[in-house]
């Protein structure tokens, strides 16, 4: 696997940002600019990376074409997926969107067929305009929206029915009840098992549940939770060893270079 990080580090230039990830050991990197940036800033993004060996994983979206300002959402997303092509970026990776006013959050028409068929249309839309030949386009799963299980995002796959579509592996956004927080193996391997055809890349992050008398999962950084990576990373590595794999949401570079330093220590 390439192991990188979902994050953009303070850096002055390209040449910094990319010298930051290398002296580490990162091999892959979220783009760390967007659609209205310079093209010639672009490029300097696109050679720095090229000339320490580090693949573009994934170029992010981040919003909800089904919001409150939907038009102005699905135009960033055709531009950032027309940005992902030209930097060859392995996917552009987005949600499919709550319906409602935050992005990313939980209502009760994320679950309606409706919502489901405006999601199947409006990636089928994306592919068909972008025409891509170097990336795809790919949702991170989550538990109360489109893809929110291995089977339901293999059947979206199936639906869309596009060779620019693809998936995004974050098994921890699977991970939405008690049983599927203590079957996280065998969670692991059926998500692999039903779509190793079409992972393109793939997230890296950890949860744990709350004592309690009611169901609280926390994301925490990898290796603090119960999230078996062993498993992961072996899945992972079967299917590709040039996989990118991010670590995210994280506060900063040290709490990065811990989990880069955890992981790199259970795959040695």
């Amino acid at each position: 696997m390439r192991l990188g990080l979902n994050y953009v580090p303070v850096h002055s230039s390209p040449e910094e940002w990319a010298e930051i990830l290398s002296s580490k050991g990162y091999r892959a990197a979220s783009f760390p600019a967007d659609y209205r940036t310079p093209v010639s800033l672009i490029d300097a993004y696109v050679r720095a990376a090229q000339s320490r060996d580090i693949k573009i994983a994934e170029v992010g979206i981040w919003n909800s074409p089904h919001g409150t300002d939907a038009q102005t959402a699905r135009q960033v997303c055709l531009e950032q997926f027309r940005l992902a092509e030209y930097v060859r970026a392995v996917c552009c990776v987005n949600v499919s969107g709550a319906a409602g006013e935050r992005w990313c959050g939980c209502y009760a028409e994320n679950f309606t067929e409706k919502l489901y068929s405006e999601n199947v249309d409006f990636i089928r839309s994306l592919c068909d305009t972008v025409k891509p030949r170097y990336t795809v386009y790919a949702l991170e799963p989550m538990q109360w929206m489109v893809p929110d299980s291995p089977e339901q995002y293999l059947q979206f796959i199936k639906d869309v029915d596009r060779p620019g579509f693809a998936a995004h592996m974050d098994i921890v956004n699977f991970i939405k009840d008690p049983f599927t927080y203590t079957h996280t193996d065998e969670l692991i391997n059926r998500a692999f098992d039903l779509l190793s055809p079409y992972i393109k890349s793939c997230h890296l992050k950890d949860c744990r549940m709350d004592e309690g008398i009611t169901v609280a999962i926390r994301e925490v950084p990898a290796g603090e939770g119960i999230v078996n990576h062993k498993v992961y990373l072996d899945r992972i590595n079967r299917l590709d060893p040039e996989m990118p794999v991010l670590l995210e949401h994280l506060p900063d570079m040290t709490a990065f270079n811990k989990a880069f330093d955890y992981v790199r220590g259970i795959t040695v």
